[in-house]
This record gives structure tokens, sequence and C-alpha cells, in this order.
């Protein structure tokens, strides 16, 4: 297979050449991956275990790897953390088979042959580089939501899947479970009456800082954590479990927990876009600190007039 090949110094170049020339927006996944082609693999047949790939192995990586070592062998773990990548094939290795192989760079877990699967548990702004290469190495796909950081990924992202035939599955773990299903169904077959309004509440995010720069851990590839968002200096705070505290690599609690509760509510709703949408700041960010917005009130509108309310927890209807 033909390596994937991508330094941050080269599509930098590349991106910025390519938008100075068009004017397009700088759209770096596209025009690197499509140099990149694959050959062709042996699919396992249905009474053959899958054999997966874990990129990002943090809490959450382990977790769902967890359940998905029920059904395949885990072949591969990759990290830019050499401790947490260390962590997992630990984990994973099973007695009387080999323990699966380390890597820092996803690019040579996708050169491998031996792997079907891709279980994609990065931050949310390495979703969709790491998944469109798994779609073009001819791999299946469990990604993590959110599915990608912005609304431009995802319509190229689903393109691309639905052209290879990826099987390419959301974890949004709400949808599979019975009773949102049954919530949903009672709602849109009128069981409660007219929808008039939906409320969800949100945990408010963390607003602090500001916050001082760090020399970065020797275990941890800073730079490719970045990958393609701002070069930044090391603070403890971006990395890991708070990455999503800022709009460079995630969205803040809507795109956390709202990723959830929001497609709940969107199902019940059952259309497909509101007519109108608007917002409130309730808390603004520390200068030097976190930049997603931690507290907020999101007011959708619909064409038949339901309405969906989104707020920071608010317990005053407790009774």
């Amino acid at each position: 297979m033909k390596s994937f090949n991508l330094s941050r110094r080269s599509f930098l170049k590349r991106c910025g050449l390519v938008a100075a020339m068009t004017g397009v927006p700088v759209w770096f996944v596209e025009r690197q991956l499509a140099a990149a082609e694959t050959a062709p693999r042996k699919r396992p047949g249905p009474n053959d275990r899958p054999r997966i790939a874990l990129v990002g192995c943090g809490s959450q990586g382990k977790g769902i790897t967890t359940n998905a070592a029920n059904h395949g062998d885990i072949v591969a773990v990759c990290d830019v953390d050499q401790t947490r990548a260390a962590e997992a094939a630990a984990k994973f290795t099973v007695e009387g088979r080999a323990a699966p192989q380390i890597y820092g760079d996803f690019r040579k877990v996708l050169e491998r042959a031996d792997v079907d699967v891709i279980l994609n548990a990065t931050s949310d702004h390495w979703h969709t580089l790491v998944n469109l290469g798994a779609v073009k190495a001819g791999l299946d796909i469990y990604a993590e939501k959110p599915l990608t950081l912005t609304i431009d990924e995802g319509r190229r992202l689903v393109i691309a899947a639905r052209a290879r035939g990826t099987v390419l599955q959301t974890g949004s773990h709400q949808r599979s479970q019975q009773h949102f299903r049954l919530a949903c169904e009672l709602v849109r077959n009128g069981r409660i009456g007219k929808l008039v309004e939906a409320k969800v509440w949100l945990p408010a995010g963390r607003r602090e800082g500001p916050f001082a720069a760090a020399a970065a851990p020797a275990v941890l590839d800073w730079d490719y954590w970045l990958g393609q968002a701002p070069r930044v200096d090391y603070v403890p705070q971006r990395g890991h479990g708070n990455y999503r505290f800022w709009y460079d690599y995630s969205g803040g609690t809507i795109t956390d927990w709202g990723a959830h509760h929001i497609d709940i509510a969107s199902w019940a709703i059952g259309q497909l876009a509101p007519r109108t949408v608007a917002s409130t700041v309730l808390a603004t960010p520390i200068p030097g600190g976190y930049t997603a917005i931690s507290e907020y009130e999101v007011r959708y509108a619909y064409a038949d007039g339901t309405k969906l309310t989104i707020a920071p927890y608010d317990f005053s209807f407790v009774s």
C-alpha cells in the first residue's frame, strides 16, 4: 500500500497555496488523502473475527475497545501519548496471542494489511482526518461523537463513506437505548398530545484561566497532537480530557453532551432542521483561558411552530 504522506509542513504549504490560488476554504483532508491509493484487502468472512485497531487510547477509547474485544481481535493501538498507548496495549493483550502493536502515527496503522476495523476515539479535531484515512484505506469505522468538528467536514465524510461503501457508525449510544427510542416513538405518534416545545439541559462547561505554558511531557508528541490546529505552546489544560473546552479542538458542551441530548430531542421532533436559530451567551470566557462558551441558551424554531430550547442545568422545574 502506498504510505500516507502528511507532514505538518507539507500540508500547511500545500493548503496555503490552494487557498491563495482559488479562494476556497483550506481543506487539508481531501487534497492530502486524494494522493493515497490503497491495495485490495481480504475482507473477513461471516465466521471470522474482525481485526481491530484503536486510534486514541484515552478512557473512552479503552472503553469502546473493551466492548469491541468481545467481537474481534485487537491487533494495534495508536496514540501520540506513549504512556496511553502502552497502557492500552497491556490492557488488550490476550494470553496466547501477540500483544497489540503500538503506534504513535495513525497512518502507519492504515498501511497494515491485517486491520479490518478502526475504532476512532481521538480528540474531536482529529476525527475527520482519521475517518477519511480509514475510508481511503478500505476499513470500516466506529467513530466517537461528534462525528466531525465542522458541518463541512461531515458532508465530505458522508460523501466519501457512501462512495466507498464503508460501514461507518457514530458513537452516539443513546440512539441504541430502548427507552430513548420509546420516548421518541410516543412523541412522534402523538401519544402525549401535540408537541409544542422540547427542552434540553446541558452541564455548564469550564470557565477558567488564564493558563501558563509549560514543557510538554516527553511521552507526548505535542506537535502531532495539534495536527491541523493552530500551533501553540503546550498548556496542560489544552490536552486530553480538557480539549473539548477549546474551539480549536472541539465545540464545548454543546458538541459533548449536546451531541447526545439534542440528537434525541431532534429525533422526537422529527423535522429535518429548524427554520430559525438564536443564541444568548450567559458567561463569557476568561482571556487566556478556555475559549468555548461555558453557559449559553440556544433557541430553535421549526416551520410548524415547534420550539427547542437548549440551556444550562435548571432544576427549578422539579417539584
